[in-house]
């Protein structure tokens, strides 16, 4: 009973990424929303072909995460430039399909771990101090969807932990810091300047 329930809570928070999600920068926000889509494959699994569930989460934990790495990188920093993101998520689709396709969960668990990673040390790097402790909790529970995974298999703690590090990255990333809302009142002064020249 508690496994429905929890594929429940992922996709409501699937959902409400996708929604929060607005709030972010254009290039982070594609990524954001990319990553809602693939973990609500993986509560839809639950209900739609519970057998093939833990093959389905080996193809979502690597590439789900390998995707908010790059939503971080182009939230926090500079976007990854187009080759550079191609081959990181090449590298996790690969180990992915590579892990459902064997069984063997190290391959898809290692990137997973890399990536949770890798956004807790961007969030960390993020100028806002609620973003960055947002972050790196969300980063934790990816590590902890990883986990719950390699201990227990396709079940509530992974969809809970999955759900919980979806929605606080988005959380973390949707926030607008100040140079950007600065720079966003610049431009709306700007446009309105030049309508009214007209």
């Amino acid at each position: 009973m508690i496994e429905p329930a929890a594929a429940l809570l992922l996709f409501a928070s699937c959902l409400a990424a996708w929604l929060v999600a607005s709030g972010a920068r254009p290039a982070a926000r594609v990524h954001l929303r990319f990553a809602a889509v693939l973990f609500a494959a993986l509560a839809a699994a639950v209900f739609v072909v519970s057998p093939a569930m833990a093959a389905i989460a080996l193809l979502v934990l690597p590439i789900g995460s390998g995707v908010l790495v790059l939503a971080s990188r182009a939230a926090i920093a500079r976007p990854l430039e187009s080759a550079l993101a191609a081959a990181l998520l090449a590298v996790v689709s690969l180990a992915g399909l590579g892990a459902a396709i064997t069984g063997w969960m190290a391959l898809a668990l290692a990137p997973t771990a890399l990536c949770a990673g890798s956004v807790g040390v961007l969030a960390a790097r993020s100028a806002e101090r609620l973003g960055a402790i947002q972050g790196i909790a969300a980063a934790l529970c990816l590590l902890g969807a990883a986990s719950a995974f390699a201990l227990e298999g396709a079940d509530a703690a992974l969809t809970l932990f999955c759900a919980a590090g979806l929605l606080g990255v988005t959380l973390a990333l949707s926030r607008s810091g100040p140079a950007v809302e600065e720079r966003a009142g610049r431009d709306l002064r700007t446009a309105i300047g030049r309508w009214r020249a007209r």
